[in-house]
């Protein structure tokens, strides 16, 4: 098992051991505001336990999108399978959505027809055991989406805050439902419904900003600048581009580099620039660079290889033609050296280049011809 995969298998772990001590918790909890809250004829313990039910949907849903964005690239998904995850925060939202709707509906229908509760101290309880356990789970499940780095499961956890923010207004309501104020239950019973919705739009919303590429922040893409500016040859970077994807992020930029260096210490910058970031930058899971030369005018349309190599040795004597070993060629701007290798050295060889120089049809885009022996 290579490490990046060892490292995604202990990343599902994590992901499973939490998500089930947050399932077993849920089940207990919902399962005991509804009975206590039917008992007790407390309407907002009873949406709070609907809440807190609707968690184990989602709690199964994490566990089957977490094992499968952790799974690495393939041939369908070749930039891996984060957004697996991202889809899977998307229907979370739209689960809390739906169920705030109905909790909220139900609650303002009651208080319209002024069918008021009446509850007892049992469901006081519950509520307060509720907010404690939902607040442990929270704190619990948010380290370890930090660890792992898993919006997905940091949204869980935010969902399982919202249910210790929803006990807290369930609470307040019955508290005050029992001191005289019985549509204060209702009330509270339509907050819960709120506070649901507000945290499903906020994950809908967090989603679909991913899902259209949104880019690392100014400040982000400042620092990713200057750790670019930081490697030896880089002279200048014109673009950075950014994406998120889960929780990795997709980089690519343009970096400057001298005209004169070889294609090989050109890739040797780019290598070195790309360990550097992922070093300096765990997010960052894939890093593609485009390596400029520095130009000091407007590039003009110049010609390729075998045309240029054509053009350049078109009127040499043919002994000379023979006797290339290679012929590198540095583009400019406006024009390209040439920098020939011959084979073993006569005595002549020196005056070659100017001589050359000076023959009929020189190419118009020849800058400096260096001939090597």
């Amino acid at each position: 098992m290579t490490a990046e995969q060892q490292r995604q298998a202990d990343e599902r772990r994590i992901a499973r051991d939490v998500t089930l001590v947050g399932s077993a918790l849920d089940a207990g909890l919902g399962a005991a505001k509804i009975v206590v809250g039917a008992w007790a004829g407390s309407q907002a313990l009873i949406a709070d336990g609907v809440h807190s039910l609707s968690d184990l949907a989602t709690d199964a849903g994490v566990l089957v999108v977490t094992a499968m964005s952790r799974k690495g690239p393939d041939t369908e998904h070749p930039y891996g399978h984060e957004r697996f995850e991202t889809l899977g925060t998307l229907a979370l939202g739209a689960v809390l959505l739906v169920v705030a709707g109905g909790l909220a509906y139900d609650s303002l229908l009651r208080l319209l027809e002024g069918r008021f509760p009446s509850p007892s101290a049992p469901a006081l309880i519950v509520a307060a055991v509720s907010i404690a356990s939902k607040e442990w789970i929270f704190r619990y499940t948010r380290r370890a989406s930090e660890r792992i780095a898993s919006p997905l499961l940091l949204a869980n956890a935010w969902h399982s805050r919202s249910d210790a923010f929803s006990s807290v207004a369930v609470l307040i309501g019955v508290a005050g439902a029992m001191a005289g104020w019985p549509w204060l239950d209702l009330g509270a019973a339509i907050v819960v419904a709120l506070i649901v919705a507000w945290v499903g739009w906020q994950l809908i919303a967090n989603a679909a900003q991913e899902l259209v590429d949104t880019g690392l922040t100014r400040a982000e893409l400042g620092q990713l600048r200057l750790a670019t500016l930081a490697i030896d040859g880089i002279i200048e970077t014109h673009r950075i581009r950014s994406r998120r994807m889960g929780n990795a992020v997709l980089v690519d930029l343009d970096i400057v580099v001298r005209p004169d260096i070889s294609v090989s210490e050109g890739h040797q910058v780019a290598w070195t620039l790309a360990r550097s970031l992922r070093e300096q930058f765990p997010s960052i899971r894939d890093v593609k660079i485009h390596v400029d030369p520095q130009e000091q005018a407007d590039r003009i349309d110049l010609p390729l290889r075998a045309e240029a190599e054509a053009g350049l040795t078109r009127h040499w004597p043919q002994a000379l033609v023979a006797r290339i070993d290679r012929i590198t060629l540095h583009y400019g701007a406006t024009n390209i050296d040439a920098d020939v290798f011959l084979q073993p050295a006569t005595a002549a060889d020196e005056t070659i280049a100017e001589a050359l120089l000076h023959r009929a049809g020189k190419p118009a885009w020849l800058g400096e011809l260096r001939i090597w022996s």
